[in-house]
């Protein structure tokens, strides 16, 4: 099967990471895990572990005692980076480059195929900049999978686009990705 890098970032949906940790590696995959210091504020970084069956990778460690360089070695590594759930944070720091974080350097480090599972307020979703962030990617080769319309995370909010999309549509658009189909 594939080595597939799965970054978690700091939203709401960080706590459904686990599952799709978990669906990956029983797929045969052989899973890695990258997670922004924001994700911590939603799920331990124990759990994430328990789930990739090993370490996070995380700020702390981006450098290692070797003299490797974290991020790049992850990019290396990885068949597939699966940012998920991916804030619009994390797409804006990609789209304009930025690399000031584990996550987003090891994207901007050659990652060969990156695919995104946005999750995010549905204004946030639609806003402009984050439309423009997402088409940029694209454009650049990054897959995108979801997101997927229903009810938000807050009690406030109506139904609307922007919840990750379930596991198995998830584990469906790694396969496509890895097989280099669609786009």
């Amino acid at each position: 099967m594939a080595n597939v890098l799965v970054g978690v970032t700091g939203g709401i949906a960080a706590y459904k990471a686990p599952g799709v940790i978990r669906r990956l590696r029983e797929a045969g995959h052989e899973v890695r895990v990258a997670a922004t210091d924001a994700a911590f504020r939603f799920i331990p970084e124990e759990t994430l572990a328990i789930a990739a069956g090993g370490d996070v990778h995380t700020e702390k460690t981006w450098w290692e005692r070797s003299g490797r360089v974290e991020h790049v070695t992850l990019a290396r590594w990885a068949d597939l980076v699966l940012v998920a759930p991916a804030t619009a944070d994390a797409m804006a720091r990609a789209a304009v480059g930025l690399g000031d974080d584990l996550l987003s350097a090891t994207v901007l480090a050659g990652a060969r195929s990156v695919l995104w599972a946005p999750a995010m307020n549905p204004e946030m979703w639609s806003n402009p900049a984050t439309r423009r962030n997402a088409e940029t990617l694209k454009g650049w080769g990054h897959r995108f999978v979801g997101p997927s319309e229903g009810l938000m995370a807050s009690t406030e909010e109506q139904p609307g686009v922007g919840r990750l999309t379930d596991e198995a549509e998830i584990l469906a658009a790694v396969k496509e990705a890895l097989s280099g189909d669609g786009g």
